[in-house]
C-alpha cells in the first residue's frame, strides 16, 4: 500500500511566492532503494540464507483463554531434522516482554506497560497466542514436528466485549489490571470548566461512535533470521523499525549485554506501525539460541493476523461538543472505551495520542477526555497509520458537520471559524510554527468543485444516491513532547566530492532514503546521486529511536541536516584556503564552490576533499559531520479532504468515484513520494472506512477473518478518480522547511466519506467500518422513525 499510486491520478503542487529556490529538495529523483527493488536484488529478512539455517514454526492456541497444563514433544523431538522445541516450561529462563517497547518517560511522570509476554505462554490469553515452537532442517520437517506437539488445555472462561470486561463478574485477563482496566489515562491538556461550558453553549451536538481493529496487511509478513556467531554474538536480521530499541529489547528478554547483540534491518515489505513492536524475534532468537544453529522465522498470512499488534479498536466513543449561534466551538468531552486484547503491548497510548490530536485540531477553550482501555481475550491492539487519531477524527469532523448544518453554516467555514493561527498553542502542547489548512481548503474545494456540487441538484439515479463530503485532519511531526525525539547522523566526504550519509530509519515503503539524501545533498551542494545511504546495522549507526509517528523526514532529516552542515563547513573552511578568500565569501552548488560575485573563481567539491585526504605536511583531513537531534518542538500536518459517493439503497455498497486530498506537508522534499503516501493512505482509508472488518466470532473467540479471501482490502479497481495537492509551503522548524506525511494520508478519509454518506441518505453511520449491512440497518430505522412520526402526527 506505501507507495500505491492508482492509475488515474492526479496531482499538483502549488508553492507560496516566497518559498525557497532549491536544487535538489523538491525534485523528484529516482528513489535509490527503487533498481534494488525492481531487479529482485533487495533482501529481505525472508530472502537470508545462512549455511545449516534452520526453519522455525509457530503453534497457537485453538482457544482464546487456556492454561497449557502439558505439552508432550516427544514424537516432535523424535521427528529427524527437528533440532529444538519450545515450550513454556522450557523458556521460563528468559524474561518476559511487553512487546511495543512503549517505555519511555512521558512529560508528566514515567509511562509503563507491564512485561506480561513470554516467548511462548504458559497460559493463552487469545486466539492464536503462541504456546509453543519449533526449529527443523526444512519447511516440511517443521509443519509435521509442529502437528505431532501433544497438548492438554486447561480451558478459562473468557471475555470478549471492553464494556463486558469491565463488569464485576467478567473473567480476568490480567492480574495487573484490575476489572480488566490495563490503562485509566486522560487527556493531557484539559482546559477550562467543560460540564459549565456545555450547559452554556447555544448548540450541543453529541454521538457514540465506535472503531473497529484493522490489520495493517503489510506485503511482507512478519520475519526474522538469528543465530549466534563464532565470538558468541547475538546477530539478528529484524524488521523493528525501531532498531535500536528492538535490540535493547532483545537484550532484556535473553539477559544479555546490548553489545553482545548485532540488530540488521534488512529491506522492509511495509510496516505501518506494526513493525514498531517485537514480532517475530523473540521466538527466533530463542530457537537459535536453544538450537546453536542460524534459524529463519517467517509467519504465515494468518500468523500476522493472529500473532501480531493491529489497529486498536474502541468499543465506545462519546462526544460532546458545543458551540455558540455563531459556530464558535466552546467545548469538547470525551469518553472512551478501547479494546487491548490480551496483553497491553501499544494499544493504550493510542487513546492520549487520539486525544490530543483530534481534542486539540481545532480552537477551544474547554476541554477534559478519559479512556479505559480495556483487556479482553482478543488478538493484542497496538500501534496503526493514525495512531487512534483516526478514531477520535472520526468522530469529531461528523459532529462538526452535524454542527454546520444545524447552525447553517457552510462545512468549511465552520473549520476555518474554529482553525488555529501560527502562535497558538498546537495539539501537543507546543507553540504551532505553522498551519495552512486554509490553504488546503481553498485548494481542495476548488478542486473538487465543491461549492458548486452543494448548489447543484444532484443527479441520482434510482436506488443509487449520491452525496458529496468533506473533512480536515491534523496529525503530528514526531511525538514531542510525549516521546524521546532522539535521531542521529553522520556525513562524510569522500575524495571524489561524493558523501556518505550514515543513519537508521525503517525502510518500511515510505522511500525515506531518498528524501534523506535530498537533505544530505541540498545542504552539502553536491547531488543527491552523490549520497550513499549507509544503515541497516546498529553495530555502524548511532543510536535512533526509529521511524514512528510520521517522523523520519522530520527528525532523522534534521540531525541529517545538521551533520552535512558541519561537513560542509569543514570543506568550505578548506576551499577557502585554496581559493585565498574568507569561508563565508563562498557558496557550493552543483559540485562546485564559488566565490561570490565571482562566477570565475571556483573550485570543485571533488578538488576540495582530493586536496584534504591527500595532503602532506600535517594538513591530511577527511570532512566528517556528526550530529545529534533532539526535537523538542512539534510541527503539526494538516489535511482537507472532499469526497464524491454513491450509496446503493437497495444493496447498502458504498462506492466512492472520486476523491481530492489537499496536504500542508511543509515544503515537499520529493512530492513523488508525497503523493505515493498520500494515494496509499487514501487505499488504506477506504478499507477501514468501508470494508476492513475483523471479526472474532462472539461465541467462541475465533478470529473468522485471518486472510484475505475472508478479509477485504480495497484493490486497483476500487480505487476512486484521486487527486493530490501540496501546499508546498515551509516550516520554520522541519528540515528545509519538511513536515511529516507518513499518517496524515488516511486520518481524514473515514470522516470524510461518512460526511459525503449523509449528505447521500440522510443518515449518520456511526460505526466502522461502514458495511452494506450497516448502511441499509441506517436506512430501515430511519424509514421506521419516518413511518412512526408520521402515524403520530
Amino acid at each position: 500500500m506505501e507507495g500505491h499510486a492508482a492509475d488515474n491520478r492526479k496531482s499538483a503542487v502549488h508553492q507560496g511566492a516566497e518559498v525557497a529556490q532549491f536544487s535538489v529538495v523538491g525534485t523528484r529523483i529516482r528513489q535509490p532503494d527503487g533498481p534494488a527493488k525492481a531487479t529482485g536484488e533487495a533482501k529481505f529478512a525472508g530472502d537470508i540464507s545462512l549455511p545449516g539455517m534452520l526453519i522455525g514454526k509457530i503453534l497457537r492456541s485453538p482457544y482464546p483463554h487456556a492454561v497449557i497444563k502439558s505439552i508432550d514433544t516427544s514424537k516432535a523431538e523424535a521427528l529427524p531434522g527437528v533440532m529444538a522445541v519450545l515450550t513454556p516450561d522450557n523458556v521460563a529462563e528468559w524474561k518476559t516482554f511487553d512487546r511495543g517497547m512503549k517505555d519511555m518517560p512521558l512529560v508528566a511522570g514515567g509511562y509503563r506497560v507491564p512485561s506480561e509476554e513470554a516467548v511462548v505462554n504458559k497460559v493463552a490469553r487469545h486466539y492464536g497466542d503462541a504456546i509453543a515452537a519449533v526449529a527443523a532442517v526444512d519447511e516440511h520437517t517443521a509443519e509435521e514436528a509442529i502437528e505431532l506437539l501433544e497438548v492438554e488445555y486447561e480451558l478459562l472462561p473468557f471475555v470478549l466485549d471492553a464494556e463486558e470486561a469491565m463488569q464485576p463478574d467478567a473473567p480476568q485477563v490480567s492480574d495487573l489490571a484490575p476489572d480488566n482496566v490495563g490503562k485509566h489515562l486522560f487527556y493531557p491538556y484539559p482546559e477550562g470548566d467543560v460540564d459549565k461550558a456545555l450547559a452554556e453553549a447555544d448548540l450541543v451536538v453529541s454521538g457514540v461512535f465506535s472503531t473497529h481493529k484493522q490489520d495493517h496487511c503489510t506485503q511482507e509478513t512478519a520475519a526474522c533470521v538469528a543465530y549466534l556467531d563464532a565470538s558468541g554474538r547475538l546477530n539478528v536480521w529484524s524488521q523493528c523499525q525501531l532498531a535500536h530499541l528492538g535490540r535493547r529489547e532483545l537484550a532484556s528478554i535473553f539477559k544479555m549485554p546490548v553489545n553482545r547483540i548485532k540488530l540488521m534491518t534488512p529491506f522492509v515489505g511495509g510496516s505501518f506501525g506494526q513493525r514498531g513492536a517485537v514480532c517475530a524475534e523473540p521466538i527466533a532468537v530463542a530457537l537459535a539460541l536453544r538450537s546453536k544453529r542460524p534459524v529463519r522465522l517467517v509467519f504465515s498470512r494468518e500468523d500476522n493476523f493472529l500473532g501480531l499488534e493491529s489497529r486498536t479498536g474502541f468499543k465506545k466513543i462519546d462526544i460532546k461538543m458545543g458551540f455558540t449561534s455563531d459556530g464558535t466551538l466552546t467545548a469538547i468531552k470525551t469518553q472512551m472505551i478501547g479494546t487491548l486484547g490480551g496483553y497491553m503491548g501499544c494499544g493504550p497510548m493510542s487513546s492520549v495520542i487520539g486525544m490530543t490530536l483530534a481534542m486539540g485540531h481545532y480552537r477551544c477553550p474547554n476541554r477534559f477526555g478519559e479512556a479505559h482501555m480495556v483487556m479482553t481475550n482478543t488478538p493484542v491492539s497496538g500501534a496503526m497509520r493514525g495512531f487512534g487519531n483516526d478514531a477520535m477524527m472520526f468522530c469529531i469532523e461528523q459532529l462538526m458537520d452535524d454542527a454546520a448544518r444545524r447552525l447553517g453554516i457552510d462545512p468549511i467555514d465552520i473549520r476555518l471559524k474554529n482553525a488555529k493561527e501560527p502562535g497558538e498553542i498546537a495539539s501537543m502542547g507546543l507553540e504551532l510554527e505553522s498551519t495552512y489548512m486554509e490553504d488546503c481548503l481553498q485548494l481542495g474545494a476548488e478542486a473538487f468543485g465543491w461549492h458548486e456540487k452543494r448548489t447543484q441538484a444532484k443527479k441520482d439515479e434510482g436506488p443509487i444516491k449520491r452525496g458529496y463530503g468533506m473533512a480536515t485532519m491534523s496529525h503530528c511531526t514526531g511525538a514531542a513532547p510525549l516521546y524521546l525525539e532522539h535521531s542521529n547522523a553522520m556525513v562524510k566526504f569522500n575524495e571524489d566530492g561524493s558523501a556518505d550519509l550514515t543513519v537508521h530509519p525503517a525502510p518500511v515503503g515510505q522511500h525515506i532514503w531518498g528524501a534523506l539524501s535530498q537533505i544530505c545533498a541540498e545542504e552539502l551542494g553536491i547531488r543527491a546521486e552523490d549520497v550513499h545511504i549507509v544503515t541497516g546495522d546498529t553495530d555502524v549507526t548511532l543510536f535512533e529511536y526509529g521511524s514512528d509517528a510520521s517522523r523520519s523526514t522530520y527528525a532523522i532529516g534534521g540531525a541529517t541536516l545538521r551533520a552535512a552542515r558541519q561537513a560542509k563547513e569543514q570543506m568550505l573552511a578548506r576551499a577557502a584556503e585554496m581559493l585565498e578568500v574568507p569561508a563565508d565569501r563562498l557558496e557550493v552548488k552543483d559540485r562546485v564552490v564559488v566565490v561570490k560575485g565571482r562566477p570565475d573563481k571556483t573550485v570543485t567539491v571533488a578538488e576540495v576533499c582530493y586536496d584534504a585526504i591527500y595532503a602532506f605536511g600535517g594538513r591530511a583531513t577527511n570532512f566528517a559531520g556528526k550530529q545529534s537531534f533532539e526535537s523538542t518542538w512539534n510541527s503539526p500536518t494538516y489535511g482537507a479532504y472532499f469526497a464524491e459517493v454513491e450509496v446503493n439503497t437497495e444493496t447498502g455498497r458504498v462506492h466512492v468515484p472520486r476523491f481530492v486530498t489537499a496536504i500542508d506537508c511543509g515544503k515537499a522534499i520529493n512530492p513523488m513520494a508525497v503523493e505515493g503516501q498520500l494515494e496509499g493512505g487514501l487505499q488504506q482509508g477506504l478499507g477501514y472506512a468501508l470494508t476492513e472488518n475483523f471479526i472474532v466470532n462472539p461465541k467462541t473467540g475465533v478470529v473468522e477473518t485471518d486472510n484475505y479471501d475472508s478479509y477485504k482490502v480495497p484493490g486497483a479497481l476500487d480505487m476512486p478518480d484521486s487527486t493530490v495537492l501540496i501546499v508546498d509551503k515551509p516550516d520554520p522548524k522541519g528540515p528545509f522547511g519538511a513536515k511529516g506525511v507518513g499518517e496524515p494520508g488516511m486520518v481524514g478519509i473515514p470522516p470524510c466519506i461518512a460526511n459525503a454518506v449523509y449528505d447521500a441518505i440522510g443518515v449518520r453511520l456511526r460505526d466502522l467500518p461502514m458495511t452494506p449491512e450497516r448502511v441499509l440497518e441506517a436506512l430501515t430505522e430511519k424509514t421506521e422513525g419516518e413511518t412512526e412520526t408520521v402515524r403520530g402526527e
